[in-house]
């Protein structure tokens, strides 16, 4: 009896059930609500619409698309395309089979046959419409008015996106179309993982030949999270195990004459800036000098930075003079990582931003270390060098 239950739920999992995404309860609970709410804004906007009450009556494959729009307002089957699309052309096709075909037979095969032809070569698939299509092939054959049933299709298609717009975007985490972008993140946009792009995504959609039910957005970010996961799981190295020792250290009061001599030195992209009990207070690199260094007047380069290094004579200065006048501070983006953090966090700041090192921080606060890019892409690179060869081996 064991064996049958189990051989049973094998095949049930394997055949018979979808192999969907989980979803949270509170994404259920999102759901429902919207439905409940659309479908009432969706009645709302057919009550107070111009229209005779014919035309206003609720039509059964706008219950279908309301499953769609309000559950999966992401999927391209959702987007306002897809749904006047996917609604009134095979509304039309099925009226013209209705009142050209004697059969009903035939004319309703006809009707979703050629609705589903014409939705994909005009790409607006939406499921309910092979239901319209039915509806309005039985409207066409029963004799009724054609541009009554027009009419009711179009008003419901109208209500059904109005309220599929006001409720989606007042959901957390939903937008709608799916076309309006949501606002830009400040500071640099994050690369994709692996060197995947948009066009990669499209290009391998193109080969597989198959209608998915997943925007390449949609796609794009679970390859992000995806990736990210993955370097989570495999790489186990803390940032305490791959820093470097900074090369030096500047005070607040260091001048910049001498900071810039540091720099140069220790050939360093960028040296931290610490208070006397070791305590980081900001990142002094060579950018931070640059971005106040402008030409005047036909002046150089070259002399625009040795006047900024010349010590100002005099209590009262109209540049800066210190290293803590110039540095980047954690109030102006300054990112920092634990030694205890994983270095899947340091690869994640380094690559959202444009900090030339990343200061790691024991536990009291003190700086213990720098990484930089380089030195996180040459772990990474001998971490996947590690795996090749182990995986050659066995």
């Amino acid at each position: 009896m064991d064996a049958l239950r189990t051989a049973l739920t094998r095949f049930a999992r394997r055949y018979l059930i979808a192999d969907a995404a989980p979803l949270s309860r509170a994404e259920r609970l999102r759901s429902t609500l919207a439905a409940f709410a659309g479908i009432l804004i969706y009645e709302a906007v057919l009550y107070i619409i111009p229209a005779p009450p014919e035309a206003r009556r609720a039509l059964a494959p706008l219950g279908a698309s309301s499953v769609i729009l309000f559950t999966l307002p992401h999927s391209p089957l959702a987007q306002p395309w897809s749904v006047a699309g996917g609604l009134l052309l095979p509304a039309l096709v099925g009226l013209a089979c209705g009142l050209t075909v004697t059969s009903p037979y035939l004319a309703a095969a006809l009707a979703v046959g050629l609705s589903v032809g014409a939705m994909g070569w005009l790409r607006c698939i939406h499921p309910p419409g092979g239901a319209m299509a039915l509806v309005m092939a039985a409207h066409g054959a029963q004799g009724l008015d054609p541009a009554t049933g027009l009419a009711a299709v179009g008003w419901n298609v109208l209500a059904i996106l109005i309220a599929a717009t006001a409720v989606n975007n007042a959901v957390p985490g939903r937008r709608y179309p799916l076309c309006s972008q949501p606002t830009p993140a400040p500071g640099r946009p994050e690369p994709p993982p692996a060197g995947i792009a948009q066009p990669d995504l499209a290009a391998a959609l193109e080969e597989m030949d198959a209608y998915l039910d997943i925007s390449e957005d949609d796609l794009e970010q679970v390859f992000r999270r995806a990736a990210r996961h993955a370097f989570h799981r495999h790489v186990l190295l803390t940032c305490g195990d791959i820093m470097s020792p900074a090369p030096a250290r500047l005070s607040f009061a260091t001048e910049l004459n001498e900071a810039w001599r540091i720099l140069r030195h220790h050939a360093a992209d960028a040296v931290p800036v610490v208070d006397r009990a070791g305590r980081l207070e900001g990142v002094l690199s060579l950018g931070d000098f640059l971005r106040h260094v402008e030409p005047e007047d036909g002046r150089r380069v070259g002399e625009s930075v040795r006047r900024l290094l010349r010590p100002t004579p005099g209590p009262h200065a109209d540049k800066p003079e210190v290293a803590g006048q110039l540095m980047l501070t954690r109030a102006h983006g300054l990112r920092t990582v634990q030694v205890t953090d994983g270095i899947a966090a340091a690869a994640d700041v380094l690559s959202a931003s444009a900090q030339a090192v990343l200061p790691v921080l024991d536990a009291d606060g003190r700086l213990a270390g720098l990484i930089s890019s380089a030195r996180l892409a040459s772990v990474l690179f001998q971490h996947e060098a590690l795996d090749y060869v182990r995986n050659d081996r066995l």
